[in-house]
């Protein structure tokens, strides 16, 4: 996938240097690193990816027709989740925050043409 396309993927991040005024940083970064980490061909989107497939069945959890977002993109969230929690996030814990902290403020950059 081009850059172009990645960023359409995204909520927050825009291919800026700095995230704007008003944004969610934190959303902003992680969106920003898994757009250069899948341009890098980085290993960690699919090995995020596999782990919470073998372990969580992530794509039933949350599938992309449900929101728009890549499954890669969920897992590097919950990935962030698990790094930041006392304790590692289960399917329902990362379900309630990912639609709490991360869909519920904005739609992705596709969504939002394709609304037009």
């Amino acid at each position: 996938m081009t850059r172009e396309e990645l960023l359409l993927d995204c909520r927050y991040y825009n291919g800026e240097d700095l995230p704007p005024r008003g944004t969610n940083d934190l959303m902003w970064g992680y969106e920003e690193a898994w757009v250069k980490m899948l341009l890098d061909n980085s290993p960690i989107p699919q090995a995020c990816l596999d782990y919470y497939t073998k372990n969580y069945d992530l794509p039933s959890i949350l599938p992309y027709e449900d929101d728009g977002t890549p499954i890669s993109l969920k897992a590097i969230l919950w990935n962030r989740l698990d790094h930041w929690s006392y304790l590692p996030a289960n399917a329902q814990d990362f379900k309630k925050w990912y639609q709490e902290q991360y869909v519920a403020h904005t739609s992705t950059h596709r969504q939002l043409i394709n609304n037009q």
